[in-house]
């Protein structure tokens, strides 16, 4: 996929799902995740559906085995399944590839609906596989004068710009060490650091009408959410809701699994009544 399909064909895609969804012709019925144990292996299945009746129907299926005693994971695959109802047609494919250029497609037009077009400069905190993918689709979609990314680390900050550069269309692509330097006389922000906090101030981006982006950050436990992540989730959302500057959040999260549903060694030791008393997946997990 990532030589068969250009970075245009990703933005195409999501920009025309955000319509037809919008528009009430997209339908994405409530997923389905399947917990239960079999001999001594804990087997795990999130379903997410999605339709366009009378011409496609597709889910994106994640599924893993784990040992219920060590909560060490044995086997686990992401895949999307697609047909053509038109022609009869089924293929399935690799899910990593595709979520990572969605959510840089994504993240791109959340700057287009935002801003308009007239945009020149753009901020990228983070160097990982999503920022790549963000400044990929930010090149594509505007006509850019710089493009800046950040990171502490010399070796990523080398890393993204050998990867990246020779593939980007803008003049000028700054990598910098610094928040301060990446935000500076920027048009728009996008973050793809993960991060418990904001790591950014309304003073730094009082000139951007910012799309921020979370990054969900547990790859042994592939995302899965528990109480602490769900509070950290929280944290990082109030404080981007509280900011003006903030016109959007995207949450994303790994090549391997955006999140793996709740988290099955948090949930194992709960009864009916214990999950009933506190609340549990509830308090905290509703906004």
């Amino acid at each position: 996929f990532r030589d068969r399909f250009t970075v245009r064909d990703y933005t195409d895609a999501c920009r025309r799902a955000f319509e037809l969804f919008g528009a009430g012709d997209i339908i994405n019925p409530p997923r389905q995740e399947i917990v239960e144990v079999r001999d001594g292996r804990s087997h795990f299945r999130l379903d997410m559906p999605a339709a366009w009746p009378g011409r496609y129907e597709a889910r994106k299926v994640v599924e893993e085995v784990s040992d219920v005693g060590s909560g060490r994971l044995g086997v686990r695959e992401a895949w999307i399944e697609l047909e053509d109802l038109r022609t009869g047609t089924r293929v399935r494919l690799d899910a990593g590839h595709i979520t990572d250029m969605r959510t840089g497609a994504a993240g791109a037009l959340g700057i287009e609906y935002l801003t308009g077009s007239d945009v020149r400069r753009i901020g990228i905190l983070g160097t990982g596989r999503i920022a790549r993918c963000l400044a990929l689709c930010c090149d594509d979609l505007f006509d850019l004068e710089e493009l800046r990314c950040t990171s502490r680390s010399a070796a990523n900050r080398d890393a993204f710009d050998v990867a990246v550069a020779p593939r980007l269309q803008v003049p000028r692509l700054t990598m910098t060490p610094t928040i301060d330097e990446c935000v500076d006389g920027v048009n728009a922000v996008l973050m793809a650091i993960p991060t418990p906090e904001p790591i950014v101030g309304r003073a730094q981006l009082a000139h951007v009408g910012a799309v921020a982006v979370i990054t969900f950050n547990r790859p042994k436990a592939l995302n899965a959410l528990n109480g602490q992540m769900i509070g950290e989730l929280n944290q990082v959302l109030d404080g981007f809701e509280a900011d003006e500057a903030v016109g959007a959040i995207v949450l994303t999260g790994s090549e391997k699994a955006f999140a793996a549903g709740a988290d099955i060694k948090e949930m194992e030791s709960k009864g009916f009544m214990d999950v009933y008393r506190e609340d549990f997946v509830t308090a905290e997990w509703e906004r």
